[in-house]
């Protein structure tokens, strides 16, 4: 596996502040207190282990290549994060046959630091997804919003994790999508959808204001539009997580497949400054990369962020 500046550019990776259009531009000097934290991450890989044999990303991705590239980056950046925004199963024989379990394996093997719950991840059923959470994670599922009392799920979830690195607090935290309509009801059985904003403005006062954090990420699965930009229904996206939680400094989203060639910027309201979305398409051919400098609690800046295409070696 190789990182090529052809193919970081072709994946439609944004530098912000650090490079334009290919181009190295001036950066504002960094306070000796900042801490540089790198937060690597997927969302929809659906069971691709394997590179993608077809289509535009033909030859990218697979579990070899994208371990290769999160080592790389380890071995470059000293602190580094690596989350998953959900569907992590279903969409290759690999599931048919091993029913995640080749799934979490592989994610175990490159050591995530938390993932959230996708709706694919409910397909062969809750008891089968308490089981592999229990049985086969090394790392903590998030979420916030799903009441998972009295299932097969009840105590196996954590509404948030606190990371330190050199002295910062990192809070992290989930949400997950309404199961209602995209998963088979004996699927998710008596876990309980709630409202996402709601609950992620509960956790994310805990973490600001009781665990003291100075920087916190949201793993999301719930959609990338806002209420007023769905033609149906009002279930609330990204986009309203990031405008009505200004406590939260990052979202890395999933569901909807978008190869997010740059993070998108939303207003969090006066004084807060910009929040972020990220998301890093489908299929684990790329992997989202986007580096903060956090200086202290509600400082930090975004240096730079993108796609960075995993190529295999034998491809």
């Amino acid at each position: 596996m190789k990182l090529t500046r052809r193919n970081f550019l072709a994946a439609g990776a944004l530098t912000v502040g650090g490079m334009a259009a290919g181009f190295p531009v001036a950066l504002p000097a960094r306070p000796a207190s900042a801490l540089r934290l790198v937060v690597l991450h997927t969302n929809d890989v659906h069971s691709h282990l394997e590179p993608m044999n077809r289509g535009p990303n033909r030859g990218l991705g697979g579990a070899p290549a994208r371990s290769a590239f999160i080592n790389r980056m380890r071995e470059k950046h000293k602190h580094v994060l690596l989350l998953d925004g959900g569907d992590i199963l279903q969409g290759t024989p690999y599931f048919n046959l091993y029913g995640g379990e080749a799934e979490f394996l592989a994610m175990n093997h490159v050591k995530y630091d938390a993932g959230t719950i996708g709706n694919h991840e409910f397909d062969n059923g809750v008891e089968h997804l308490g089981m592999l959470i229990r049985d086969k994670a090394k790392f903590p599922f998030l979420n916030c919003n799903y009441g998972t009392e009295g299932t097969p799920l009840e105590g196996l979830t954590r509404e948030y994790l606190i990371v330190e690195k050199e002295g910062l607090r990192i809070g992290l935290m989930g949400l997950g999508i309404r199961l209602e309509g995209l998963v088979s009801p004996e699927h998710f059985g008596d876990v309980q959808y709630h409202d996402p904003v709601e609950n992620a403005r509960r956790v994310a006062r805990i973490l600001h204001n009781d665990e003291n954090c100075d920087f916190i990420i949201c793993l999301s699965h719930i959609n990338l539009m806002a209420r007023h930009e769905r033609d149906h229904g009002n279930e609330p996206g990204d986009r309203d997580v990031v405008a009505e939680v200004p406590e939260i400094d990052v979202v890395v989203g999933g569901h909807n497949h978008i190869f997010m060639g740059h993070p998108e910027v939303r207003f969090r309201g006066r004084g807060a400054g910009p929040g972020y979305v990220l998301q890093a398409g489908w299929g684990g051919t790329h992997i989202g990369m986007a580096q903060f400098d956090v200086y202290g609690r509600g400082k930090r800046e975004l240096v730079q962020g993108g796609l960075c295409g995993v190529e295999n070696a034998t491809a």
